[in-house]
């Protein structure tokens, strides 16, 4: 059960730290080396919707990742955790892809959150195993 503690532990912290970095006073500067070349509307309404939005997922993120350090005190009542956070990382893969394509992402940067996205779904493979092993 350690290693599903640790990967539940990590993805937590990690989660909170996402909250952090879409806090729209932080996520504001960023936007502009995130979507080069992209006139974002800073300073209107509309930009002040998109960082609100960003700031929704920012939230989501940390409610599973509270949940998931809740979960790393007894990770085998919790294991069902991993599912959630697989799905997760999935969709924002698809967002990844969908925002370096079509939307104007900087290369750089989808490529990084799709790097983040694969380590994130690997441990939870790796958690999975180690959980089984234990198990059995």
């Amino acid at each position: 059960m350690k290693v599903l503690r640790t990967y539940l532990i990590a993805v937590g912290i990690w989660y909170l730290c996402n909250l952090v970095l879409l806090w729209p006073s932080v996520y504001a500067g960023p936007l502009r080396l995130i979507y080069p070349g992209i006139a974002l509307g800073q300073g209107t309404p509309s930009f002040g919707l998109l960082l609100d939005a960003w700031l929704i997922v920012g939230i989501q993120l940390a409610a599973i990742g509270l949940v998931a350090l809740w979960g790393a005190r007894d990770p085998l009542r919790y294991w069902v955790l991993v599912p959630v956070i697989v799905l997760t990382e999935l969709v924002g893969s698809a967002w990844d892809i969908y925002s370096v394509v079509w939307s104007g992402e900087a290369l750089w940067v989808g490529l990084t959150t799709l790097a983040a996205h694969a380590v994130i779904m690997a441990g939870a493979w790796c958690a999975r195993r180690a959980m089984e092993r234990d198990i059995v």
